[in-house]
């Protein structure tokens, strides 16, 4: 059955909210082990991850591997008419928080989309077959229809969706993988 997008949206950030610590935890850590075993992640050089907020699946540990792998490390900073750019951070980057309560770079150079080799796509819920539920902003599905590189979004066990629980819509950009714990 299809329901809306804001219905979904609404029903699964309040699943991710209610998700109880050590689970989210447990999962998070074998996310990111199946991520750094994906070719994807390892080919990589340069990775654009997102600065996620507490009820999303935690980013800070992705960044720190990826920085100690060697890395070139992104994150986005949102533009007026609901774009965003990637820029690149470092240990002294210095953020700032923004009206979405998420922390943004103050500086740093912006790369284009074609000098990233890999986006880690953040979102409210997935299907197995790259189906993404944003936030509503259409941010990431502006930017990746410009984008052609490597795509992969992480979904918690709360987030996997089937198929037909939102409609897809023609500016909707498919994830390339989507690494989720029932794939074991």
């Amino acid at each position: 059955m299809t329901h809306s997008k804001k219905e979904m949206r609404k029903a699964y950030l309040a699943r991710l909210q209610q998700l109880d610590q050590n689970t989210r935890l447990r999962e998070q850590h074998r996310l990111a082990q199946k991520l750094y075993d994906l070719p994807q992640w390892t080919n990589a050089k340069t990775v654009a991850l997102t600065m996620s907020q507490s009820f999303e699946l935690d980013t800070a540990p992705l960044i720190l591997h990826a920085r100690h792998e060697g890395k070139r490390v992104l994150v986005p900073r949102t533009l007026p008419k609901r774009q965003m750019e990637f820029v690149q951070i470092d240990e002294d980057t210095e953020f700032e928080e923004t009206g979405f309560g998420v922390l943004e770079p103050l500086a740093g150079k912006v790369l284009q989309p074609q000098e990233i080799d890999l986006i880690v796509v953040p979102g409210v819920a997935f299907t197995a077959d790259g189906k993404r539920l944003g936030f509503g902003g259409g941010y990431y599905d502006r930017y990746l229809a410009n984008y052609l590189g490597q795509t992969v979004s992480l979904a918690l066990t709360t987030q996997l969706a089937d198929a037909a629980e939102w409609p897809v819509e023609d500016h909707d950009v498919m994830i390339g993988q989507v690494v989720n714990l029932e794939q074991e």
